[in-house]
C-alpha cells in the first residue's frame, strides 16, 4: 500500500488488479497455475455459464437476469452505477485491458473506465471486409477454406486488399509466421509498463484459453484441432436419436466432436496462458497492493452431452478458478462457498473500506460465513445459435424443445443444480430441501430482463461472436 501526504491527514491508497482468465476450467487452473500465490477458493463459483452474464456480476454486484444481461440482451446497460464508475468517483484512475468482443465498449462494458484498451477482437472488422470468421467456422477442411475465401473475398463486393490482409492474418495465426501474441502477451508487455501515481484500478479479460484453442505451435502436443460449431453437437445430443432434431427433408451430415483431442488443444493452451500470466502477475504483484486472478466460467468437452459452455449449470462450467493475492489473503486454502457477486464487493472493500450496497460480501471474511447460498442462472440458447441451428437443417420445434431455463444453488459443500434430466447434486446439503431454497432464493431476485440482444449486434460484431462459438 501507497500512502499521499496531505496537510491535514496521510490518506491510505490502495491500487487493485482485477484480471480474469477466460474460459478457464477449475481443474485445468489446478494443473497448470500452481505458481499462483493467495488465498485460493475452491468452492468459487461463477453467477453464469457464459462471459455477459459473469462479467454483469463481476460488474455490479448483482445477478445477471437482475442486471438486464443475458442472452436476450448482452449490454450492460443497467441505471446502477457499475463497478469501475464507483471507482472513478471515489477518486480512482480506470482502466481496462480486453481480449473479447463480449467485454467490450460495443456492449457497454467501457463504462466508468478512463482508458479501454483491447485486441483486434474489440476492433471488429468493418462490413466491407469478407466474413472470414463465419467462412471458417462452416468448413472442415480450414488449409481449402482459406483459398476458397480469398477467391469469394476477390468476386464479391469487399474491400479487397483488407480482406486478403485479414485472411493472411488468419492463416498464420498460431504459427511461427504469424504476429506476436496478441492476447495475454500484450497484457504482460501492459502490465510491466504501470507504475501508479494515483490509486489505480486494472481490469484485463484474457482470452486463450477460450476456443479455437490455439496454442502457439512450442506449446502444442499434438496437431492443431478446429472443434468448430461445437453447440450443434449439444444439441443433438439432447435427443435419444439425433435425426429427431433435424427438419424434414434435410440430409444432415455431421461428426462429432473429438472430446480427447479438444481437450488436448484447450489444455496446451491454458499452459501457454500461465506461462505468459506468470510474467504478467509478477509485474502486476510488484505494483499492486492486490491481484485478484479468476474465471468467469469453465467449459465442457462432451460431459453431460454438452460441449463449451452455451448450455446449462453443470459444475465444469460454473465452479471457477479464484485467488486473491495482497495483504490479507494468506497462501492457504479454502472450501468456503463464494460467487463471482463477492469479488465485487471485495474490490469496493478494499478501495475505501465501505460496505458496498449490493450482493456478495467481502472475501476476507469468508471463511467466517459458512452460511451463505448463491444462484447461479442458465437463460437459454442465444438468437444467434439459434438462427444457424436453423440454418444447418434443425428443426424449430427441436430447438424449442431444449430452449429452458436452469438454475443451481450453491451452499457450504454443495452444489445442487438442474438439467435436463432433473435435479443433480454435489456434495451433502446444509439446507433441508435445497431445491426449494433454490426456488425461493430465485424469487427474492429481482428479475429485470427485457432486452432485445438481437436489435444490438451490428454485422461485424456478430462475425468475431461466430468466430469464438457463439453462433
Amino acid at each position: 500500500m501507497r500512502y499521499i501526504s496531505t496537510p491535514l491527514e496521510r490518506t491510505v491508497v490502495t491500487d487493485i488488479a482485477v484480471v480474469v482468465l477466460d474460459t478457464l476450467r477449475a481443474d485445468a487452473f489446478e494443473a497448470a497455475f500452481e505458481w499462483l500465490p493467495g488465498t485460493r477458493f475452491d468452492a468459487a463459483y461463477s453467477t453464469s455459464h457464459w462471459t455477459g452474464g459473469a462479467h454483469a456480476s463481476l460488474f455490479t454486484g448483482m445477478y445477471p437476469s437482475e442486471a438486464d444481461v443475458t442472452v436476450a440482451d448482452w449490454s450492460l446497460s443497467t441505471s446502477a452505477p457499475v463497478l469501475a464508475e464507483q471507482l472513478s468517483a471515489a477518486g480512482y484512475r480506470t482502466r481496462a485491458f480486453s481480449a473479447n468482443i463480449n467485454v467490450s465498449p460495443a456492449y457497454g462494458y467501457d463504462r466508468g473506465f478512463d482508458e479501454f484498451e483491447g485486441t483486434r477482437d474489440i476492433k471488429y472488422p468493418k462490413p466491407s471486409v469478407f466474413n472470414w470468421y463465419r467462412h471458417l467456422e462452416e468448413r472442415e477442411r480450414p488449409r481449402l477454406a482459406y483459398l476458397t475465401g480469398a477467391a469469394a473475398a476477390m468476386r464479391g463486393a469487399y474491400d479487397t486488399g483488407r480482406s486478403l490482409r485479414l485472411g493472411l492474418t488468419e492463416a498464420l495465426a498460431g504459427t511461427r509466421f504469424g504476429a506476436d501474441d496478441d492476447g495475454a502477451g500484450r497484457f504482460r508487455e501492459l502490465a510491466r509498463s504501470l507504475s501508479p501515481s494515483e490509486p489505480t484500478f486494472l481490469f484485463a479479460n484474457l482470452m486463450e484459453a477460450h476456443q479455437p484453442y490455439h496454442a502457439p505451435p512450442a506449446y502444442r502436443s499434438g496437431d492443431p484441432y478446429e472443434l468448430g460449431p461445437a453447440f450443434e453437437a449439444t444439441l443433438r445430443n439432447r435427443f435419444d436419436d439425433p435425426d429427431d432434431a433435424v427438419a424434414d427433408g434435410v440430409e444432415r451430415e455431421y461428426v462429432e466432436p473429438d472430446p480427447d483431442r479438444a481437450r488436448a488443444a484447450y489444455e496446451d493452451s491454458v499452459r501457454y496462458l500461465s506461462d505468459v500470466y506468470r510474467e504478467a502477475f509478477a509485474a502486476l504483484s510488484a505494483t499492486f497492493d492486490y491481484v485478484v486472478t479468476l474465471g468467469d466460467h469453465g467449459e465442457l468437452f462432451g460431459e453431460h452431452g454438452a460441449w463449451e459452455h452455451g448450455y446449462g449449470v453443470y459444475p465444469e462450467v460454473t465452479n471457477v478458478p479464484l485467488v486473491v493475492t495482497g495483504p490479507g489473503f494468506p497462501d492457504e486454502r479454502t472450501d468456503a462457498p463464494v460467487s463471482l457477486l463477492d469479488v465485487y464487493h471485495t474490490v469496493l472493500a478494499l478501495a475505501d473500506g465501505t460496505d458496498p450496497d449490493r450482493r456478495g460480501r467481502d472475501l476476507r471474511t469468508a471463511g467466517d460465513e459458512r452460511g451463505v447460498t448463491y444462484l447461479t442462472e442458465y437463460s437459454g440458447i442465444a438468437s444467434m445459435r439459434r438462427e444457424t441451428l436453423r440454418e444447418r437443417g434443425y428443426d424449430p420445434a427441436a430447438i424449442d424443445a431444449v430452449d429452458v431455463e436452469y438454475r443451481g444453488l450453491v451452499a457450504d459443500g454443495y452444489y445442487g443444480f438442474e438439467t435436463d434430466e432433473g435435479w443433480r447434486e454435489t456434495g451433502s446439503s446444509p439446507v433441508e430441501s435445497p431445491r426449494e431454497a433454490m426456488t425461493a432464493l430465485r424469487e427474492s431476485v429481482p428479475d429485470n430482463r427485457g432486452g432485445d440482444e438481437t436489435a444490438a449486434v451490428d454485422p461485424a460484431t456478430r462475425r468475431r461472436l461466430e468466430d469464438l462459438g457463439y453462433a
